[in-house]
């Protein structure tokens, strides 16, 4: 059996040039706010050569930095104690980023914040000949936020539920993708970074994708006390009893579901991609399609010896086991490869797209999502 590589080609380097550092600051017309600059400021602005220039103030600071896509940036200031500097494109897609003021680091308050290992602030660059995750003039779906008491935890849980356009006006049931977030992350990001549903609207008016119901859960889970507790840091383990006990149960009870494995799919992004992995292959009477994005195979021991032994029967089971990474997330792309060459060779087919140029974030991730959803629930 063949495992299949989908390689897109990005040419960055079109539209988008990636001049040197600036040292001064000129005004030619061009600069515009960032769509991630908050409303009462100015700052960062972006050029159409791809060019960021970011202002700060901090009058008694003795130096300041702005620290972004790995690099550090010196600011200058000016006579009233504003520091400012024009950085080089910094690659597409959510970038965060952090000043960092007499070796404090801090977030920038005229940014909008995402939260990955705590809060950050970001920046939306543009790409080149990329505008499948923007909100364009299409019939939009509604993010819903649906709260559930779980007894497995004994809390109010929240997961945000992601419904097609046109759901309110009809009877139709529907097919259901269960969508995971990564370890630094909560279960608002797929939406608020990933665009997830921006990207599902999109595809749907483009006629690419069947209509699905997206839900999107918290991935880690602490049972209560007098519970069986999962390894101390590992509290995404027991997400699985509370995703196939509560989660389904409850969506398939609220919403207008198909409620079948046939239409019912599973994806997620790093941790939420080794969850993914680890449910869906587990329980294969569950779920028909399994999405794994970026899964770090070196650092967390999933059901890959388990999947070995099952063989083509793999393949009878699941209409799609599709995996990614970016070519520049280089240990999860080393490690996803050797997963796929393992599962090969004893005759797993799986399907695997490598994002040209990005690493472990959003850009590689939308594009998974982006490529990964038009395989699910065709006839």
């Amino acid at each position: 059996m063949r495992t299949k590589i989908l390689t897109t080609i990005l040419l960055v380097a079109v539209g988008i040039a990636r001049p040197q550092e600036s040292s001064g600051q000129e005004d030619d017309g061009l600069w515009r706010k960032a769509s991630t600059t908050h409303r009462q400021a100015e700052y960062p602005k972006i050029h159409p050569d791809g060019r960021v220039w970011f202002e700060f103030e901090a009058p008694h600071a003795e130096s300041v930095q702005v620290r972004i896509a790995g690099t550090s940036y010196e600011m200058e200031k000016d006579d009233e104690g504003v520091w400012s500097a024009i950085v080089p494109y910094p690659g597409p897609g959510y970038r965060s980023y952090v000043m960092v003021v007499d070796s404090l680091v801090v977030q920038d308050p005229q940014s909008h914040m995402y939260f990955q290992n705590g809060w950050a602030s970001v920046l939306e660059m543009p790409s080149p000949d990329e505008d499948f995750y923007e909100m364009k003039h299409v019939p939009h779906g509604d993010v819903r936020e649906h709260w559930i008491y779980s007894d497995i935890t004994e809390s109010f849980r929240r997961m945000f539920v992601y419904t097609p356009p046109g759901y309110d006006d009809s009877a139709a049931r529907y097919p259901v993708l269960y969508l995971q977030h990564g370890g630094g992350e909560t279960e608002a990001e797929w939406t608020h970074a990933g665009r997830a549903n921006f990207i599902l609207d999109n595809l749907i008016a483009e006629g690419r994708v069947v209509p699905m119901i997206v839900v999107m859960n918290n991935g880690f889970v602490t049972p209560a006390e007098g519970r069986p507790q999962p390894p101390q840091n590992q509290g995404w383990i027991a997400f699985e009893e509370f995703l196939l006990d509560e989660v389904i149960p409850d969506i398939e009870a609220n919403f207008r579901t198909i409620p079948d494995r046939e239409h019912r799919a599973m994806a997620g992004l790093s941790m939420g991609s080794i969850q993914t992995f680890d449910i869906v292959l587990g329980n294969l009477d569950m779920f028909s399609y399994l999405g794994s994005f970026s899964p770090p195979f070196m650092a967390v021991g999933p059901t890959v010896e388990e999947a070995l032994t099952m063989g083509p029967e793999v393949n009878d089971r699941l209409h799609a086991f599709w995996l990614s990474a970016g070519t520049e997330e280089q240990s999860i792309y080393d490690a996803t490869t050797d997963v796929i060459e393992r599962l090969t060779e004893v005759g797993i087919e799986t399907d695997f797209y490598e994002s040209p140029g990005t690493a472990h974030e959003w850009q590689t991730w939308r594009r998974s999502l982006y490529r990964f959803a038009p395989l699910l629930f065709q006839e």
